[in-house]
């Protein structure tokens, strides 16, 4: 014989017509919710969401998160029944961008030929070097991105998440130097070549795990989708700069220029 709002809950968590599908899906993933209801301006019920509208949406999110990460805008229909123009327009513009920040590289190059010349040796870890701090750079990236998705790290935590993610950058980069210098020598190289080869590898990892951090970061800081800032975007940005920690650490180990 209650009365209804002496068993009624009054703290109900609700979302308005306006709220975001990203943001229902997290709603009720956070609080276990089997439904969510949907109010107006007044606190009135207009309407219900059900946990099976949120799977759809999850996997829609997590599709167009997936596609941006390899660098192309998100199909909107299933990808066999996109037109392979369509697909080709959809990635077009993110490969002709990222064709014109990797000539950066080449600049790169360019500036430091003498040094290049007068080492021969110095090209040869080349691959290794850019290649670890985009394999570092894209690791932390991608870490940051599902720590934002899923709501474990919010914008309070962005200068948290950082020191986090410069501290692991540190670690990993002294581990990587001491292998980097090692696999160096065994090469015959001379020591400050090695020595140029270990320090470069420590300050790049340090470098791309703090952008892979930053990035993101300031991505949804400015409301844009951090998936957009990573993948191949990232993995450039760290090859040019690498480039350029490189070969200056080598011009003033060795005494280049």
């Amino acid at each position: 014989n209650a009365l209804m709002h002496e068993i009624m809950s009054p703290d109900v968590v609700a979302v308005t017509v306006g709220t975001d599908q990203e943001t229902c899906a997290q709603l009720m993933s956070r609080y276990s919710l089997l439904a969510l209801p949907v109010v107006n301006p007044d606190n009135i019920l207009i309407g219900v969401i059900t946990i099976d509208d949120v799977v759809e949406v999850l996997e829609a999110e997590a599709t167009e998160d997936i596609q941006r990460l390899g660098g192309a805008q998100p199909l909107d229909r299933p990808y066999l029944d996109t037109s392979i123009w369509e697909v080709a327009r959809k990635r077009i513009g993110w490969l002709l961008l990222l064709f014109v920040t990797e000539s950066l590289t080449g600049s790169v190059l360019r500036i430091f030929e003498g040094e290049i010349q007068a080492v021969v040796a110095l090209s040869f870890f080349i691959p290794l070097l850019i290649g670890t701090g985009g394999n570092a750079g894209s690791q932390t990236t991608s870490t940051i991105i599902r720590a934002l998705a899923v709501g474990d790290v919010r914008l309070r935590d962005g200068l948290q998440a950082f020191w986090h993610e410069l501290r692991i950058g540190l670690l990993l980069a002294a581990g990587m130097a001491v292998v980097a210098y090692g696999r160096a020598l065994l090469w015959g190289t001379s020591a400050d070549l090695a020595l140029s080869v270990s320090v470069s590898i420590l300050a790049i990892v340090v470098w791309a795990n703090s952008l892979g951090a930053l990035l993101p970061l300031l991505a949804f800081t400015l409301n844009i989708d951090p998936t957009v800032v990573s993948g191949p975007a990232m993995s450039t940005l760290v090859d040019a700069t690498g480039l350029f920690i490189y070969f200056t650490i080598a011009r003033l180990i060795m005494g280049l220029g």
